[in-house]
């Protein structure tokens, strides 16, 4: 009589438990990037609602995440 090895009783469990480890992660990085385009742009509507600086601004990585590739600067 032999018994079962290790990986066929496991195996499943731990294939489960590593394909829904990437399936948060991919989550997260997609809620990561709405959030980041979601402050780029209420940042963006307060600007033109003020009608000049609005702080705090989000970094450039958080406008870049978020999906925009372009900037415009202006300087005080």
């Amino acid at each position: 009589m032999s018994t079962k090895k290790r990986e066929v009783i496991w195996g499943g469990r731990i294939m489960g438990a590593d394909m829904r480890a990437q399936t948060a992660r991919l989550n997260a990085k997609k809620a990561a990037r709405a959030a980041d385009r979601a402050e780029a742009e209420a940042w963006s509507v307060r600007m033109e609602g003020y009608g000049g600086p609005a702080r705090p601004s989000p970094t450039i990585r958080q406008c870049l995440n978020g999906g925009y590739g372009w900037l415009e600067i202006e300087c005080c």
